[in-house]
């Protein structure tokens, strides 16, 4: 009796490694898949759009604190009575000034460059995803096909291989 399960065996052995070897494909297609890279891709330009961000937080720092600074040295000019001093304090308060402004210039820039990118990324990403997630379906529905028909030829391969073995029909039938 175990004998006549060789066969079966056997073709059921064959025929799952026709289903591995169709998942291991299908694995494989989508380890490189667009998707995967445009994912990879976007998330490389995430934290680099977090960097920029980050940046413009210690561009904006670096001006508050001159604008305090400023302040300062501005009150202090303001009470001196030596004129040399009152002469060296604005003078620094003048190089603060001009500080700032450079400081704001270079944050409303970086403001408008970040924003400008931030809309191209987003743009990007949309319909990139989108293209992505179709082929990436696509593909899928394709590989699930090939998996079902190597699963079905290994069922009609067991059945064929059979030969009477067991005494009753498919599944769901009952043996006597």
């Amino acid at each position: 009796h175990v004998a006549g399960l060789r066969a079966p065996l056997r073709s059921a052995a064959d025929g799952t490694g026709a289903v591995a070897a169709a998942l291991q494909a299908q694995a494989e297609a989508n380890a490189v898949s667009e998707l995967l890279l445009r994912l990879g891709r976007f998330a490389r330009l995430a934290g680099s759009a977090l960097e920029q961000v980050a940046l413009r937080r210690k561009l904006a720092e670096r001006a508050s604190s001159t604008a305090k600074r400023l302040a300062d040295v501005s009150a202090k000019e303001g009470r001196e009575t030596k004129d040399s001093k009152r002469d060296r304090l604005g003078e620094e308060a003048r190089r603060l000034s001009i500080l700032l402004q450079e400081l704001r210039d270079a944050h409303a820039a970086f403001t408008r460059t970040l924003l400008w990118e931030l809309g191209r990324f987003r743009a990007a990403k949309e319909d990139g995803l989108y293209c992505a997630l179709r082929s990436f379906s696509a593909a899928n529905e394709a590989h699930s096909q090939r998996v079902a028909a190597a699963w079905a030829a290994t069922a009609a391969g067991v059945a064929g291989a059979g030969g009477g073995v067991g005494g009753g029909g498919g599944p769901g039938e009952e043996r006597e």
